[in-house]
């Protein structure tokens, strides 16, 4: 809305000065009208939540209210999905996939410091309590010279740079989980906001839990705590705190195996923004992010222990002044990789792997530069020294944005540079448990790089009530990782890491198209996209060309919200997804009560394609004095699609099958309090 009022304003000033006269406005729920001596200008306002710019899309946080919730949660990062160029992962898949990356590859975090672990048991929910911030930030490829040194996107969650003047709040409870925002005022240049959020999905729900001879215990909990304090009209000083944990209980009585899970996240930074009088902008961060988990495996003759942690220190300055930024990235690295300890009956030498130190600087430029009265040029370079026990890496990334201004309402921009990363993430699942673990850059493990590559169009349409844009991209990736083992070889084996890892390189290029309905009681977006991933492996048994097992090649998204008077409003969403690849069994055999299963080539078979439909319906009780409550229905997969999940070979009762696993509810019906204040 903030253009259009703008614009409006600027005719309303003209005709003001031109007509000698003043002026009266005023603002109806869908229409802006000003009346002017017998002149009127009137436009539908914008009720858009997503905002994009240069490759850039921002989501307001308001958009969870009005879209489907499952189990009573609105999640940021689905909805992320949804956007093209994101790939919409299985239930069970906890990962974030942009352009074609590997989950490793994204930044995840909230004011710009990394969270290391953002999803809750499965990949269901992220650990976004959406209520606590203003919006979500997605960069599809972290390509300036200021990105973190990831190959993949970036995804922020943020908080708006003005003060809670009144007190308020929201809360909502669910079937699985209830959550809770406090805002309040603390002065005059003081603002508080605390948010929590804690699952009792076990009270309920135990029975959806048991699955044949399985069961699964399961509890999480998020706190978030924000503390904004003006310290004048030219400095803001903001601290932020996060902590969530989860503890997952799991048993199999047909191989009477009990496994427990625990993992937490720990972030807390202190943000201080100063403008000069100069038109100067300066920002420096100070911060500790923290992630750790463990993992227990216990059968009558064995147990397995997983221990790993990352935990970082770091610093981040920047200073802006017209089109140019100067800024520095400082990170001190404690790592422990996957580090397993056996007992029992079947010992094997089990050492593991020692900690990890490691120091990351970057320095970085960019700048600016009008080439035409239409073309804009921006330059930049970033400086990467990575230093790990031993080890000492150094790198020079350049990157470019050329930027053609079409017309008042289109962009053409092309972008290119190199990327490098010097964490690696791996492990035997990408369920969101556990046992993915991270490494460092050392004597043994090159750093990864990428050089990136795109085209973007961008055009608004009938005074920007629709938005078009079309991008394509190509990335080619070096020095990339696979974890090949399972977790049979912490038992059976003399487990060393070298021996479970695999590396070569890759390729991911693709398309991209948006179109988006911005104005109006009916708004949202429509998104494609084609992609592949390519992966190659030489001198393994892998050494031929095959898809990334997360490849999605077509997937198309749609997203609509609706406002029918004043109480109601409905919020849907929809994917069709290509199959993602996995490698299929050709022959199984039975020896000695033991089976033994025959593989076929190597992500050479997909699954079934991938359908689903949500749907949200909203029901706002009588609003009073600036209370509001009402009620929230939602369904998940409310066409009951069977998506298979994975493959996997079943043993019950002497028999053995292979066969698709499947999310265990076709439908997940849920109903929604919430109450705002």
């Amino acid at each position: 809305m903030g253009l259009v009022t703008h614009r409006l304003a600027t005719i309303l000033l003209f005709c003001a000065v031109v007509c000698e006269t003043a002026a009266q406005i005023s603002v109806s729920s869908d229409t802006l009208k000003g009346s002017l001596h017998g002149v009127t200008v009137s436009g539908r306002k914008v009720r858009t939540f997503l905002n994009s710019f240069a490759g850039t899309s921002v989501v307001n946080m308001e958009m969870m209210h009005e879209m489907p919730r499952i189990l009573g949660n609105s999640d940021p990062l689905r909805y992320a999905q949804t956007l093209p160029g994101v790939q919409t992962n299985s239930e069970y898949d906890a990962g974030l996939h942009i352009q074609g990356c590997d989950n490793a590859h994204n930044q995840i975090g909230i004011g710009g410091i990394p969270i290391y672990n953002a999803a809750h048991l499965l990949g269901f929910f992220s650990i976004f309590n959406s209520s606590h911030f203003h919006s979500m930030q997605l960069t599809k490829t972290a390509l300036g010279a200021s990105s973190p040194n990831r190959l993949g996107g970036i995804v922020d969650m943020q908080h708006a740079d003005t003060l809670t003047r009144t007190s308020g709040g929201y809360l909502s409870v669910g079937p699985m989980s209830s959550q809770g925002t406090l805002r309040m005022p603390l002065g005059k240049r003081s603002s508080l906001v605390m948010s929590a959020r804690a699952a009792y999905l076990n009270l309920l729900y135990s029975q959806w839990l048991k699955f044949e001879e399985e069961t699964m215990r399961y509890f999480f909990h998020d706190y978030n705590l924000t503390h904004t304090l003006r310290l004048s009209d030219r400095d803001l000083l903001r601290t932020d705190f996060y902590y969530g944990g989860d503890d997952v209980g799991y048993d199999d009585n047909t191989y009477s195996m009990k496994t427990k899970l625990k993992w937490n996240n720990t972030m807390a930074s202190l943000h201080w923004q100063h403008r000069g009088t100069n038109g100067t902008e300066t920002g420096q961060t100070v911060y500790y992010t923290g992630y750790n988990n463990h993992f227990n495996l216990n059968q009558p003759t064995t147990r397995v222990q997983l221990k790993s942690h990352i935990r970082d220190i770091g610093y981040k300055g920047r200073l802006k002044a017209g089109g140019s930024e100067l800024g520095a990235d400082i990170t001190w690295h404690d790592i422990l990789p996957q580090t397993p300890y056996v007992s029992g009956v079947i010992i094997h030498d089990n050492a593991g792997e020692n900690a990890q130190h490691a120091l990351e600087t970057s320095l970085y430029a960019t700048t600016t530069l009008p080439l035409f009265s239409r073309t804009a040029l921006t330059l930049g370079a970033r400086y990467n020294f990575f230093g790990c026990d031993d080890s000492r890496r150094h790198s020079l990334d350049p990157s470019m944005v050329l930027a053609f201004t079409l017309s008042d309402a289109s962009t053409l921009t092309f972008s290119a540079g190199i990327k490098h990363q010097y964490l690696f993430k791996t492990g035997f699942s990408e369920a969101g448990l556990p046992t993915e673990f991270w490494l460092a850059s050392d004597k043994e493990r090159k750093p990864q790089y990428s050089y990136n590559a795109s085209v973007l169009f961008d055009t608004y349409l009938c005074g920007k009530a629709w938005h078009i844009s079309a991008e394509t991209y190509y990335k080619r990736l070096f020095h990339q990782i696979e974890y090949i083992g399972n977790v049979l070889d912490f038992i059976f084996t003399d487990y060393q890491i070298e021996n479970v890892l695999i590396c070569g390189n890759g390729y991911n290029y693709g398309l991209n198209l948006l179109v988006e309905r911005r104005k109006g009681r009916l708004t949202g977006w429509l998104g494609y996209s084609l992609g592949r991933a390519w992966r190659r492996f030489p001198g393994t048994e892998y050494s031929g060309r095959y898809p990334a097992s997360h490849e999605r090649i077509h997937e198309l998204n749609a997203v609509a919200t609706y406002r029918l008077g004043k109480r109601w409003s409905f919020g849907s969403s929809f994917v069709a997804a290509s199959g993602t690849p996995y490698t299929g069994a050709r022959r199984f055999y039975l020896i000695n009560q033991n089976v033994i299963t025959e593989f076929g080539k190597h992500n050479g078979s997909r699954v079934p394609a991938y359908m689903r439909l949500d749907l949200s319906a909203n029901y706002d009780f009588k609003c009073r004095k600036g209370r509001q409550s009402g009620i929230n229905l939602s369904l998940y997969n409310a066409t009951g699609h069977k998506n298979a999940l994975m493959y996997r070979l079943k043993i019950h009762n002497d028999k053995y099958g292979y066969r698709p696993f499947n999310f265990i509810l076709k439908i997940l019906p849920s109903i929604n309090y919430y109450y705002r204040f």
